[in-house]
């Protein structure tokens, strides 16, 4: 069994998670999480009557929850199944056959273990952030497609090193609020592949059921998962109709709404974990500044985009950085 970091926990599993960084023998005889994968299938079916179903926008269910005696089950309709026990602390996968390991990988990783981590009692956002110094981050949420994971990838490109693109841990404690990566991902159409980087980086199947790609990010990379200072919440919006970018600074009442909308969770009936969840989200609201941020969903205005973040930060744009690859073209 290998034991993997993933955000500030200790994680032993079967299946080899070489996405994360690994831990070489802390925790081993307690770890905060274990994940088991069983070749044979679930014991029974999980019921016809799901607790919550999570869709795409057509519709179409790609994720559901039912409960089990105390536990629940996580299915991914037609390729896996997950078993979480009531306290969240152990994991049980079931693969369909023929099923590959990147794609378990991904599933596990970006899907199931944030909510068991939300399950646990921790803030997790779907946000991607990096740092713009030693010890502060910024992060961006949105909706799915808004383009957080480009301007991620940008960033981090420019010279901003990644935390995660796309689920981040909040800690409010004394009067601050940290950010602790899960791990460092970063998983991009290959169009934003292109119009980020200057040189092709060194790139991995993320599912065989999408065409986005993991891409390999050690460089500059803080792989212990060491958490930041969140200086900033920079949640992303429409495009401007005049063509530029637009930062608006949000209520504190708006950002925790946002907060809440962008979190992780695994069982959403659960009326405790929810009010707690929201309590959470106001202790950030009310201590990190958070901005409404619009601009083109172009390539060739991501370095507008981060000079005029960076501003609000004392921090000069990126001068002497790589420009983004593409000048112009969509951003998918």
């Amino acid at each position: 069994m290998g034991l993997y970091r993933f955000a500030d926990w200790v994680l032993a599993s079967t299946v080899s998670l070489e996405e994360l960084p690994g831990v070489a023998g802390e925790g081993a005889a307690s770890p905060d999480l274990s994940v088991h994968l069983v070749s044979l299938g679930p014991p029974d079916t999980p019921g016809t009557n799901p607790a919550h179903n999570w869709c795409e926008g057509s519709g179409w269910v790609t994720l559901s929850l039912y409960r089990a005696g105390r536990g629940f089950r996580l299915l991914v309709p037609q390729l896996a199944e997950f078993a979480i026990d009531d306290g969240g602390h152990g994991v049980t996968a079931w693969a369909a056959p023929g099923l590959n390991l990147e794609t378990l990988r991904h599933l596990l990783l970006d899907q199931v273990l944030p909510r068991v981590l939300a399950h646990r009692g921790r803030l997790v956002l779907h946000a991607g952030a990096v740092r713009i110094g030693a010890d502060r981050a910024i992060a961006f949420l949105g909706e799915t497609g808004a383009g957080k994971s480009t301007l991620t990838a940008s960033f981090h490109a420019a010279g901003s090193p990644l935390l995660s693109d796309d689920a981040l841990v909040l800690c409010p404690e004394d009067g601050a609020v940290l950010a602790v990566p899960t791990y460092p991902s970063l998983r991009l159409w290959p169009e934003s592949v292109a119009g980020v980087f200057a040189k092709s980086p060194r790139l991995a199947r993320m599912a065989h059921y999408s065409d986005k790609q993991r891409v390999a990010v050690t460089d500059g990379v803080v792989r212990s998962g060491q958490p930041a200072s969140l200086a900033a919440l920079y949640v992303l919006a429409p495009a401007p109709e005049n063509g530029s970018v637009e930062l608006n600074r949000l209520p504190p009442r708006d950002a925790c709404m946002a907060i809440v909308e962008n979190a992780f969770q695994l069982d959403v009936t659960d009326t405790g974990r929810a009010a707690r969840a929201l309590a959470q989200a106001a202790a950030v609201a009310e201590r990190v500044p958070a901005f409404r941020l619009a601009y083109p969903q172009d390539f060739g205005i991501l370095p507008a985009v981060r000079a005029a973040i960076l501003g609000q930060h004392g921090r000069p744009p990126d001068l002497g950085a790589k420009p983004d690859r593409a000048a112009t073209g969509a951003l998918p």
